[in-house]
């Protein structure tokens, strides 16, 4: 669903306002690019660094190709040159490997290494995102939310969250929840749903999660409250989420 005339787009603001107040968590799009791949993180520096990995990138090898990349971007053991990273990482990217096109898609997003171009930062993601990737699903979705590079379209947010929020990703599933309790991307707020989503995370002292809930405690019923603990439930079972929102979305 795409933003409808003024009072959308208020909406919109009002809503990514709040979140980023709360804890700045409505756009985390920064620093993607140059995070350590999780897999060497230990080791990426035993073998000597870039010297160690660059034969093996030259060579074609795509992990290779990434961790070079990365070691550009961050300016570990080499010096820092976002032009050589995005080369690297783009090797990579192009040989289909899913981390390389976020962190491709984050170069253009932060105009690392390149010209800023959101609208190439999201064709990376979405690269990215439709190979199951929960980081890149949430960086798409934010675009789609906030209109950034991106036509606005809160059913296109709505299902990268949710892609991205079933497979764990917290700031997802903050997300999610938040456009529940706006109702962006449908008729009216769903706070069952947000209650839902959010329970876990307060119950872990998430203080945004906290903050976004009780901003509309107030206005649950005890029979909505009792219906948003059973969802919590239903949402916190292996693989459910989804299903459980879908089947929520379609008797409302």
């Amino acid at each position: 669903m795409a933003m409808n005339g003024e009072g959308d787009r208020r909406q919109l603001a009002r809503a990514v306002s709040f979140a980023l107040l709360a804890a700045g968590l409505a756009l985390p799009l920064i620093g993607w690019a140059v995070d350590p791949p999780a897999a060497v993180q230990q080791d990426l520096y035993e073998n000597g660094g870039v010297e160690h990995w660059l034969p093996k990138a030259e060579k074609g090898e795509i992990f290779a190709q990434y961790v070079v990349g990365h070691m550009y971007c961050a300016g570990k053991r080499v010096e820092q040159d976002y032009a050589q990273g995005m080369r690297w990482y783009r090797a990579a990217a192009e040989a289909g490997f899913a981390p390389s096109q976020l962190a491709v898609g984050t170069m253009y997003f932060e105009g690392e290494g390149t010209e800023r171009d959101v609208a190439e930062a999201a064709r990376w993601f979405k690269r990215a995102a439709e190979k199951g990737y929960a980081r890149a699903q949430s960086n798409l979705a934010a675009l789609y939310l906030g209109g950034d590079g991106v036509e606005p379209d809160y059913e296109k947010a709505l299902h990268w969250y949710s892609e991205a929020a079933a497979q764990g990703h917290l700031v997802a599933r903050y997300n999610l929840a938040m456009m529940y309790a706006h109702g962006l991307g449908m008729d009216k707020p769903d706070y069952v749903a947000a209650y839902g989503l959010l329970s876990p995370m307060v119950e872990n002292g998430h203080r945004a999660a906290d903050e976004l809930m009780q901003s509309f405690l107030g206005e649950m019923s005890e029979e909505d409250l009792a219906a948003a603990r059973a969802l919590s439930k239903e949402l916190g079972k292996q693989g459910q989420m989804k299903v459980a929102l879908a089947q929520r979305a379609a008797r409302h």
